[in-house]
């Protein structure tokens, strides 16, 4: 069994199946041998030719073995992306925390973490991260080289990137297990309750395919609507706003956003679920802090507030005063 968290690209290893493991598929047995490393990074071993038995390159992973069967498994050489960053798109990024296997990372607003296809030329978080951490460029899917979470394109904060395939498998499986807790300020219209718990299912909006929307899961049980759960305290209220920590329990397209929106209290700047505003040019919701355990230890990071957020609420504090 190769236990390394990290194999060097280009590594090769082979097997000798024994009577034991005897009628195993291939994907169960690849799992056993590279434990921490992902079925889908396995998977695109096979669809990169980098796996054969008895010599020849295999393309199913529900083949069977046989006793004796000898598995070649090559770790393809280490990727070659290009970033496009250059003098003209200069990219603040904000490098809280550097582990050997993940990097923490304060996204500034009005930058994407990655290109939304490939005839894209705008300047991405990806593109900063080629530049400054070549070696990432292996790490997890090639069109999002160390990508296994993302915060829209308007909202800052913090965002973690995977070093290593260990730390990406790691991750990603954190993150559907829901055992990463983010917690974010936003600054929204009016004044909610004090605390508060949103229990709408999210799906896409029947009339704007770009937008998402609530729904009456009593009436509504598309398949494509799922349960979307969010809790949120109000940190101080103003004038006619108020500054809201939101914990959002699932991870849905634009949740947050959504759900605030929903009970009549939008984020201000959100011009998608609100309305403009004179006070800043973007949506103003700022993922604040972050929370896993990794290796048995615990983390906890955040992520500097902005300048447009922080002077928004001086401006505030200074009127109420």
């Amino acid at each position: 069994m190769e236990n390394s968290r990290t194999i060097a690209q280009g590594s090769t290893f082979n097997f000798v199946i024994n009577d034991y493991e005897h009628g195993m598929r291939l994907d169960k047995y690849l799992s056993t041998q590279f434990p921490y490393y992902s079925r889908s990074f396995l998977q695109g071993l096979i669809e990169q030719d980098c796996i054969s038995i008895n010599g020849k390159i295999i393309h199913k992973t529900s083949t069977h073995l046989k006793c004796n069967d000898q598995i070649c498994v090559i770790f393809p050489p280490a990727r070659e992306i290009q970033a496009t960053i250059s003098h003209n798109c200069p990219i603040d990024v904000e490098l809280i925390y550097e582990h050997e296997h993940f990097l923490i990372l304060g996204k500034p607003a009005n930058l994407i973490v990655h290109r939304p296809n490939t005839s894209s030329t705008e300047c991405t978080l990806v593109d900063w991260i080629l530049k400054s951490y070549k070696e990432i460029a292996s790490i997890g899917d090639a069109d999002r080289p160390g990508i296994v979470h993302r915060l829209d394109k308007d909202t800052s904060g913090v965002i973690i990137i995977p070093r290593t395939q260990y730390a990406h498998t790691a991750f990603g499986h954190m993150f559907q297990q829901r055992t990463i807790h983010k917690t974010y300020w936003a600054l929204v219209t009016g004044h909610p309750d004090k605390t508060g718990t949103i229990d709408l299912p999210i799906g896409r909006c029947l009339k704007n395919k770009t937008k998402m929307a609530t729904y009456n899961p009593s009436i509504y049980t598309s398949t494509k609507v799922r349960q979307s759960l969010t809790h949120y305290t109000v940190l101080e209220y103003f004038e006619d706003c108020s500054l809201v920590e939101v914990k959002p329990v699932t991870g849905r397209t634009h949740q947050i956003r959504v759900h605030m929106a929903a009970i009549g209290h939008p984020i201000i700047g959100d011009t998608v679920y609100g309305t403009t505003s004179h006070l800043i040019n973007r949506q103003a919701l700022h993922a604040h802090t972050i929370t896993f355990d990794f290796d048995a230890k615990s983390h906890t990071f955040t992520a500097t507030l902005p300048t447009d957020f922080f002077t928004i609420l001086e401006k505030l504090r200074n009127k109420g005063s």
